[in-house]
């Protein structure tokens, strides 16, 4: 059964060999011993504490167990930038007119903007490969269990960054066509840049004009808002969540920055909260269901066979175990996307 838990500083190496295994391009979980342990500890902070102003400041970082093994991580920043701005490109379109020559051109241009900073961030996604789709979904998606369990800590737009494409050398055509010929660095130098210092140095070092995609190489224009393929189920999850690629991109790789009104996501929106009873014999009409407990420093999130009979959610021992509930407690449950 595949569990997923708040992380414990114990959880730190496996971290780190999650961290390695992402591979390029996952900025939000560095292999980078003291930054993730850094994470780790204000994660573990944020769990502990009850809802309050300060609330946008946390940190939370979710783990995958199976068979008490840590097979996958996956986080929520409840304020993106709260620090300092958060970057992205927002893609616009300039019009160049001229009456004298009847000439109306409509060209699209990339602008380094934070519009996007405050908002609610889902980062930090790695599940190792191999696993069940079903797994994939329950890391991603017990986010947003906690989420619609603890709404007052979060805001009321949220976001995800896609990785963008690059080669096996880990070569960015978007990075090398704008960014490099700023910073005077590749693609992987940048990258742990970003996880090293602060932020600040993209608005030093980044053009704070437009940039002209007509006037940028093919590779790089046809970067633009792609997915890695790594990517691809997680954003497909995000998609079917109710996520949009809406006109925002990262600014290293030009991948696709999902947006998304947070109470409209499916399971924001339409999981259900009802107090459990525990039975190894369940009604027939049980089926597999995301479901999470209520709780905070002890969250749990699983898949399991619910069935839910006069408001009642029955589940069986092994699920309640998992959870760490009892009768009358009060769990969460939603629809699977992956039957």
């Amino acid at each position: 059964m595949f569990t997923v838990r708040p992380v414990r500083t114990s959880d730190l190496p496996a971290i780190e060999r999650l961290a390695q295994a992402s591979g390029i391009g996952v900025t939000s979980l560095p292999s980078n011993r003291e930054k993730l342990f850094e994470r780790i500890q204000q994660s573990v902070s944020a769990f502990e504490h009850e809802a309050s102003g300060e609330s946008s400041r946390d940190y939370y970082m979710f783990v995958l167990e199976q068979g008490g093994n840590v097979v996958g991580t996956a986080s929520i920043c409840a304020s993106a930038g709260f620090d300092e701005p958060f970057y992205s490109y927002r893609s616009e379109t300039a019009v160049h007119a001229s009456r004298a020559l009847k000439v109306n051109n409509r060209i699209h241009v990339l602008n380094i903007c934070h519009d996007l900073t405050g908002t609610v961030q889902l980062c930090g996604f790695y599940v190792d490969s191999g696993l069940e789709a079903m797994a994939a979904e329950l890391m991603s998606r017990a986010r947003l269990l906690f989420i619609a369990g603890e709404r007052e800590r979060f805001g009321r737009r949220i976001i995800a960054e896609m990785q963008g494409v690059h080669d096996d050398a880990g070569q960015s055509p978007f990075w090398n066509a704008i960014g490099r010929r700023f910073f005077n660095l590749d693609f992987l130098q940048v990258e742990q840049a970003f996880v090293s210092h602060s932020k600040t140095f993209i608005a030093e070092l980044m053009p704070s004009y437009p940039i002209y995609v007509p006037l940028l190489p093919d590779e790089a224009q046809q970067a633009i808002g792609q997915i890695h393929p790594h990517f691809e189920r997680v954003c497909q999850l995000l998609c079917n969540e109710g996520f949009e690629a809406d006109n925002y991109l990262d600014i290293f790789d030009g991948g696709a920055v999902l947006t998304a009104e947070l109470d409209r996501l499916k399971t924001v929106e339409h999981s259900r909260s009802y107090p459990v009873e525990i039975q190894a014999s369940l009604p027939a009409q049980a089926s597999l269901q995301l479901v999470s407990n209520q709780r905070l420093a002890d969250f749990a999130a699983t898949a399991a066979r619910v069935a839910v009979v006069d408001g009642v959610a029955f589940i069986n021992p092994d699920a309640a175990k998992a959870l760490g509930v009892s009768s009358g407690d009060a769990v969460r449950v939603a629809g699977l996307q992956q039957v």
